[in-house]
């Protein structure tokens, strides 16, 4: 018969098998034995030959019973199997005191009694009724034997109004008691889902945190760490140079090497700056790359080739992406691969840019390095790859050269040109 609160029905669900709900009920059941109290108490002042001993002891004894299953009818009554076996106990039980002291009044009382239990225990409203219907009945009957069947009519006068009058008391009493009921387990549930939002929170700040992070080591290994690897890259050529006397290819470096220093600043102060986008990336991608490819020719002596599709047109992340995987493929090549060649090549397939920056240099295992320490340009762009929805593969091999592919989708905005 008990069901968890937050399903509890309209109807007769409130004395259920909760510590909770038995106290909120147990004020009716003091009432309750209140008035048994005041029946017993009457019908010993009224009549005399009651107090016998030989009808006082029993008389006691079936109410101090009936009173008993009336407090423990709580904790009886949440199961639906007990009942049948309760309400014919307890009818049993009245008819049995009504036999002892004959009084009117008693009988009417304890019947009603029941009546007002039976509304407020049983969940279903037509079994309620059934069970009212069958107290009432027996009532009649039991008065019957007492008084003479000509007074039945008498008696349904005076008992059907006192009866409606009790289960209307008793299912008002009811639900408002379910009321409180039910707003007591919700604000329980309020508080529960407080708690659980504020855990969420907690979780999503700490989350929200790591990423920030990731994200500022990506953009200062992007900006501040490719830029200044470049710049010491142009700077060693600028000293070969000017060891071998080439002034004039010297100046070239130097000019370039400055620029390269104002465009680290540029982004470094761009990453604080909220990590904007640089706002001419998405109109120029070609001319970035081709600079970007120009610089490490210049810086490195190894040819560059560059192949992009015609009219190359990016949405914003996705330039950002492609120009970041180059720009460390280049610089990788120029400080561990030892090439004689470099190629960077742009294509389109089944709805994504390809992006593979690849060399014809000494090669490397690329487990062994990704559990190295410090390998933060490859880890970037795997963390690139991974936000952006695509993916980073790593070809290479002892002695077989290097390739940086980038798989990245253009369905977020981008588009072939």
């Amino acid at each position: 018969m008990s069901r968890p609160s937050s399903q509890m029905p309209q109807t007769q669900d409130y004395f259920c098998s909760t510590d909770e709900n038995i106290r909120q009920v147990r004020p009716f059941y003091w009432m309750l034995l209140l008035v048994l109290a005041v029946l017993y108490a009457v019908s010993l002042a009224d009549s005399p030959a009651l107090r016998a001993p030989l009808r006082f002891i029993p008389f006691t004894v079936l109410m101090l019973a009936h009173a008993g299953l009336h407090w423990i009818g709580p904790y009886l009554t949440t199961r639906r199997r007990w009942l049948f076996p309760y309400f014919v106990l307890q009818g049993a039980l009245v008819v049995a005191i009504t036999w002892i002291a004959p009084s009117q009044r008693l009988l009417a009382g304890l019947y009603l009694a029941l009546i007002a239990v039976a509304t407020g225990v049983i969940e279903d409203v037509r079994l309620s009724a059934a069970v009212v219907t069958g107290y009432l009945a027996l009532s009649a009957v039991n008065f019957a034997v007492l008084r003479g069947w000509n007074a039945i009519p008498d008696w349904l006068i005076f008992v059907a109004p006192m009866a409606f009058f009790m289960m209307v008391y008793v299912t008002t009493f009811i639900r408002q008691a379910q009321a409180r009921m039910r707003a007591v387990n919700l604000l329980s549930e309020l508080e529960i889902a407080h708690r659980q939002l504020a855990e969420y929170a907690e979780k999503v700040e700490s989350l929200t945190l790591t990423t920030e992070r990731q994200r500022m080591a990506r953009e200062l290994h992007d900006t501040l760490a490719q830029g200044l690897a470049g710049l010491i890259l142009q700077l060693e050529a600028l000293e070969g140079y000017l060891g071998q006397g080439d002034h004039a290819t010297a100046v070239i470096i130097a000019t370039q090497a400055r620029d390269r220093a104002r465009a680290a600043l540029s982004d470094a102060r761009q990453a604080i700056d909220d990590l904007r986008l640089r706002p001419a990336l998405t109109e120029s991608l070609p001319e970035a790359i081709w600079e970007e490819a120009q610089r490490f020719s210049s810086a490195t002596g190894i040819p560059c080739a560059v192949t992009l599709p015609p009219n190359l047109a990016l949405f914003a992340p996705t330039s950002e992406h492609a120009l970041r995987c180059i720009t460390e493929g280049l610089t990788n090549i120029a400080r561990h691969a030892r090439a004689s060649n470099a190629s960077v090549t742009i294509t389109f397939h089944d709805g994504d840019v390809m992006i593979q920056v690849q060399d014809n240099g000494t090669g490397f295992d690329p487990g062994a390095v990704a559990e190295q320490a410090g390998h933060y340009g490859l880890l970037g762009l795997r963390e690139r790859a991974r936000l952006a929805g695509g993916t980073l593969e790593v070809k290479s091999a002892l002695g077989a050269g290097t390739a940086l592919l980038l798989c990245l989708p253009t369905s977020n905005g981008g588009s072939p040109g």
